[in-house]
């Protein structure tokens, strides 16, 4: 039995990775505390396990992450992923590293299991030699040079010029677009009695840790001739159906004889305008179930006959029975949707979206919009291309295939005891 601190970023797709590889743990007898924001704290206790809260200026608590960091709404692109590094991921490492002293007094950690956002945990290998986890469940930004810098949702380089001209942007954000981040992520180390990174902040997010676990698998990654000792593929994280899940009153009102599309806007980007209304007016008239999540209650009236909404449906019980989906581009949704053979439609620009976009089209597995607020007629053309095209089906099927292969809680948990108990 080993002493266990997870350290999660207070947003749903990050705690949402973690709770089966909890539970696991939990189940193998070891003693777990979870660092999260203070909205989480009943479902970390439900997992029988601790809870401690994040300090209060880096927990949104209940309200959405664009209203707790109100800049991030006038950002896109790069620009607010630079936001997210310097303002979110290293600015609250300090105060993330006091409240993990502060744990630490009196619990002992074997080791230390953060998400991709939460490097404090990391940067205390470093600190007081306490081996960390990273737990990856964003796509992979380890730079290589003939990939376009994460970011820009760009496909790997397929012909001499292209590997060129990668490289060179590689280069180019290095030394001058994400200077500023590199120097700030300097600076908070500094702050904390650390040497200055001597690589970028990218590349050395991967060396620090002692253990890289990505939630994906090889397949949906860009291929690269090489990956880090450290590192390794879990596979998807999965919801299981719910035994006693109640069906929302219209799930007897589908049409069984028609093909099923969800609409999935995720749990950060909600503006209803940027997916679900040109959804709805896409795909109105045409004789296609649809089903929008997550939509609450009264938030859109007048809904046509063949348009369904829920706050929530659990994945696990709805995607068995849908046959494309519309997502803004979430990582884990997506892939829960490809690991279910659903080929997508994806239409996202903000946080790391653009790159799981990418990702489907390099795949095969569905088409990338390649924007925030995609057109009725795009996604309608879309939609029904994805749906009378073959060859998007056959590849999600194939992914659907290479996930089986994976059980992440059970991967994962088994890394972390030959980790903290080598043979």
């Amino acid at each position: 039995m080993s002493r266990i601190v997870m350290l999660v970023e207070p947003a749903e797709g990050h705690f949402n990775a973690c709770v089966p590889i909890i539970s696991k743990l939990v189940e193998r007898q070891h003693q777990v505390i979870c660092i999260t924001g203070r909205g989480f704290k009943q479902r970390v206790e439900s997992l029988g396990i601790q809870f401690h809260p994040l300090p209060t200026q880096w927990d949104p608590a209940e309200q959405e992450i664009y209203e707790f960091f109100s800049e991030l709404k006038q950002l896109k692109g790069l620009a607010q992923i630079k936001y997210y590094l310097k303002h979110i991921m290293f600015d609250q490492v300090p105060d993330v590293i006091a409240v993990l002293n502060e744990v630490l007094e009196s619990f002992k950690a074997d080791v230390i299991i953060c998400d991709t956002f939460m490097i404090a945990g990391n940067w205390m290998t470093e600190l007081k030699g306490i081996p960390s986890v990273r737990l990856s469940v964003l796509p992979l930004s380890l730079p290589y040079k003939e990939f376009a810098p994460f970011g820009l949702g760009l496909p790997p380089a397929d012909s001499f010029l292209s590997k060129l001209k990668n490289n060179a942007l590689n280069m180019m954000f290095e030394k001058v677009l994400f200077k500023d981040v590199q120097s700030h992520c300097n600076a908070i180390r500094e702050q904390v009695g650390l040497p200055h990174y001597d690589k970028s902040f990218f590349v050395k997010g991967y060396e620090i840790p002692n253990l890289v676990l990505h939630v994906s698998i090889p397949q949906f990654e860009y291929p690269r001739p090489y990956f880090p000792d450290n590192f390794r593929f879990i596979g998807a994280v999965l919801n299981a159906p719910q035994v006693n899940y109640q069906w929302p009153d219209w799930w007897s009102s589908l049409d069984k004889n028609r093909p099923t599309v969800l609409i999935n806007q995720g749990t950060v980007a909600k503006n209803h305008q940027d997916l679900i209304a040109a959804s709805i007016q896409a795909l109105k008239n045409e004789a296609l179930n649809i089903i929008i999540l997550p939509v609450k209650q009264g938030d859109i009236l007048d809904l046509p006959s063949n348009v369904f909404t829920a706050d929530y449906i659990p994945f696990g019980n709805l995607l068995p029975y849908i046959d494309v989906m519309v997502t803004n581009g979430g990582f884990g949704g997506t892939q829960q949707a490809l690991a279910h053979g659903i080929p997508l439609v994806v239409a996202g620009a903000t946080e790391d979206k653009m790159e799981v976009a990418a990702r489907v089209d390099y795949a095969k597995v569905g088409i990338n919009l390649k924007q925030q607020q995609p057109s009725a007629e795009s996604i309608k053309t879309a939609v029904l291309t994805v749906l009378s095209a073959t060859e998007y089906k056959q590849a999600a099927n194939a992914l659907k295939s290479a996930y089986a292969e994976y059980d992440a809680a059970v991967l994962a948990v088994k890394y972390i005891e030959a980790l903290i108990e080598p043979i």
